[in-house]
């Protein structure tokens, strides 16, 4: 696997489970745009908030295989790996898909990350430790203060105005 950012504003982000880690992916996506449909017979209770506030869509059953087609990625968050695995089996090669429960299972994994500014930051063990991970991240985001932000916002602008001259 590569590292790789992907724009995933107005793509459509499927998220089949509705516990608390698939809330933490939703919350991911939906901060950087996306149109995301939760599919689960049971929500925790900011799901169903944020489905009666009409930021996502959350259809309430069991996922079927029409709920796949459509998805530019589908995160399997479901409690239940063969589910899971059921739904990495299922979806077209063209499609990405994260399973919560099995890493190696899915064609992608979601690294913990955190965004300063311009400045994201994201570590991946590769489905070892996703609470290392997260300790690592938070280390490193501790070493860039707001004086680095600000520096690289004037680096940024700087880009942009002399590509803007050329």
């Amino acid at each position: 696997m590569i590292p790789l950012l992907i724009d995933v504003k107005n793509k459509n982000v499927l998220i089949v489970g509705g516990g608390k880690i698939a809330l933490r992916r939703l919350l991911l996506f939906l901060e950087e745009g996306a149109l995301v449909t939760v599919v689960s017979p049971v929500a925790v209770p900011e799901i169903i908030e944020l489905s009666n506030l009409n930021q996502i869509n959350w259809l309430e059953k069991k996922v079927d295989i029409t709920d796949l087609q459509h998805a530019f990625i589908i995160i399997a968050a479901t409690n239940d790996s063969k589910i899971n695995e059921w739904i990495a089996e299922n979806v077209s090669e063209n499609q990405l898909v994260n399973v919560v429960s099995s890493a190696e299972k899915g064609n992608v994994t979601v690294p913990k990350s955190v965004k300063k500014g311009r400045l994201t930051l994201a570590v991946s063990t590769n489905g070892a430790s996703p609470r290392l991970a997260s300790q690592i991240c938070n280390q490193l985001s501790n070493q860039f203060d707001d004086r680095f932000i600000k520096e690289l916002d004037q680096l940024y602008e700087n880009r942009v105005i002399k590509k803007n001259n050329m």
